[in-house]
């Protein structure tokens, strides 16, 4: 697993709320580039996340496989999905799971009278099985403190690139094997969502190459 460059999701940057999101259809230079053969392009690559609340609607394609979601400030909104390409397991759109959607943009609804996020390309959706609050917490325990000890939480920096770590999940590190060791149980309540999290995490976000997917 590729080491992550930004891992923080209170980071609203690259980790927008809902109200942060650019409007569907209009040029927003703080997510987006005129290129000078016309193209418009990110210019970085943001995420919104937010938990299911409401998933009464979420099996029904007519209406969108709708779900509501708390985003990070708290506030719900919809996700609406019409897919053209990709897969996702829509039965995994249940109250409680937290959804991840890359490029995120907001979106008016007539007949909903209200935005949304609308989406369509279903590889840029990946969804957690856990609530917001479990999954903030994990990312601030291990992802925040990389330069921090897991166990002891003294320094690593000193050990430069040389930090032991989870070999699982790469994003627990410690000052010592003998810290890894110690930690192991307690880290292995987390270490699966550190694996789910670090597929959110694994790419640069302040450049923009190319369209990156969670899913190919």
């Amino acid at each position: 697993m590729a080491l992550p460059t930004h891992t923080s999701l209170q980071n609203r940057l690259y980790f927008p709320a809902f109200a942060e999101l650019p409007q569907a259809d209009e040029l927003d230079v703080n997510y987006f580039t005129e290129q000078p053969n016309g193209m418009v392009l990110p210019n970085r690559t943001w995420t919104f996340f937010g938990e299911i609340v409401g998933d009464s609607l979420s099996q029904l394609s007519v209406l969108g496989h709708r779900v509501e979601v708390r985003d990070v400030t708290g506030s719900v909104h919809s996700i609406l999905f019409f897919p053209t390409s990709g897969s996702l397991d829509i039965s995994g759109l249940r109250t409680g799971h937290t959804v991840f959607v890359r490029y995120a943009m907001r979106c008016f609804f007539s007949d909903l009278a209200t935005e949304a996020i609308k989406v369509e390309e279903l590889n840029f959706v990946k969804v957690i099985p856990t609530n917001l609050d479990t999954l903030l917490f994990t990312a601030s325990l291990y992802f925040d403190r990389q330069s921090h000890c897991a166990a002891c939480g003294s320094s690593v920096a000193a050990l430069g690139g040389a930090v032991p770590r989870c070999e699982r999940c790469q994003a627990a590190v410690y000052c010592s094997p003998g810290c890894r060791a110690a930690n192991a149980p307690t880290h292995g309540t987390f270490c699966g969502l550190c694996c789910e999290l670090g597929e959110v995490f694994n790419l640069s976000m302040d450049t923009f190459i190319e369209w990156v997917p969670f899913r190919k």
